[in-house]
């Protein structure tokens, strides 16, 4: 079975409703991960809202501009009173159009913190039929661990789902990323995770990214073929290089608990 064949692209499948909320830096590849998510719920049938709350450095609105089909939606400043009120009328439109929602809020939860203090967003998603999920993105370092094992426990967004991703394209140029992650793996906190039922996911780096980015197309378009911004498609190589990423995250994610997590 070829990754262009696997069950998630099914269109149609009977999938809960999600609601999927990225914490961590600002640098830990979130918006690459969420990116990814988008594609991969679109790809199978299902419906995704796309927030994009980060106004400094608006990835996912880069990628799905704000106005068109399926594009991002985004907060009209980054005042957190702003922000706060763009949460609530996402979350809104999710239970109104019945669709999946992710957050990508940037480095910071303040907004969010303050919202889910005057609301339990995770007991409201709990009344309406919708399942949290927890993403945290960290590299190597263990000041980035540090910083989400705090999120964490100030429980901001309290999820009975949640993942931690390592993201291996922050391993720093000259190691190789076997290994890299071990320093997070011996720490005590990761323990404390594990036992709320958390789930590591290692996110491979992406050797060809930039390409495909600088063609504007989607990971699975520049597997398939489509031709880019320059009336091309990525040579064959490079096709091969983003297929091999793709099966290895299709790999972790379309069995077990992820099945039933993902939108």
């Amino acid at each position: 079975m070829t990754l262009l064949d696997m069950e998630t692209t099914s269109p149609g499948e009977d999938r809960q409703l999600v609601l999927a909320v990225r914490h961590g830096r600002g640098r830990t590849g979130g918006s690459t991960f969420a990116d990814y998510l988008i594609q991969r719920t679109r790809r199978g049938g299902r419906e995704i809202i796309v927030g994009d709350g980060d106004r400094r450095n608006a990835t996912l609105a880069g990628f799905y501009p704000p106005g068109t089909e399926g594009g991002a939606h985004q907060p009209p400043s980054d005042q957190t009173p702003d922000v706060k009120d763009w949460i609530g009328q996402l979350v809104g439109k999710m239970v109104e159009e019945r669709s999946s929602l992710i957050f990508d809020l940037g480095g910071g939860d303040q907004a969010l913190a303050e919202f889910c203090r005057e609301l339990s967003l995770s007991e409201f998603c709990a009344s309406v039929g919708v399942a949290p999920l927890s993403i945290y993105m960290t590299g190597p370092e263990v000041e980035d661990f540090e910083h989400i094992v705090t999120i964490h426990r100030s429980k901001v967004f309290e999820t009975e789902r949640s993942m931690l991703v390592f993201n291996e394209s922050l391993v720093r140029a000259g190691k190789t990323p076997r290994g890299a992650f071990d320093a997070i793996m011996e720490r005590p906190e990761i323990l404390e995770l594990m036992e709320t039922g958390m789930e590591i996911v290692v996110m491979p780096r992406i050797i060809h990214i930039a390409e495909v980015r600088k063609a504007g197309l989607g990971f699975y378009e520049a597997v398939e073929g489509k031709a880019g911004r320059d009336g091309k498609p990525l040579d064959p190589l490079k096709r091969f290089s983003i297929k091999t990423w793709l099966d290895r995250m299709e790999a972790q994610l379309s069995s077990g608990k992820f099945r039933e997590w993902l939108p």
